[in-house]
């Protein structure tokens, strides 16, 4: 194998994610990690599922969205 050739495993489907959404609380499939600010000035960094992640791009919330 040479430098030219990535390693077999990093290519490998790793499955859908589970984790604690930080929106809703639920344990559900993770679509990405997102920095909401709740207050002034406190910001809290996690994942959040998919449907809570699509009902933020309905609508326009200040909320950056780590990808």
């Amino acid at each position: 194998m040479g430098w030219y050739r990535p390693h077999a495993s990093l290519n490998k489907f790793q499955g859908p994610r589970i984790d604690r959404c930080i929106n809703c609380g639920d344990h559900k499939e993770i679509k990405t990690q997102i920095t909401m600010e709740f207050g002034e000035g406190n910001y809290n960094t996690g994942s959040i599922c998919k449907d809570c992640y699509c009902s933020y791009q309905l609508e326009k919330t200040s909320v950056s969205f780590d990808m």
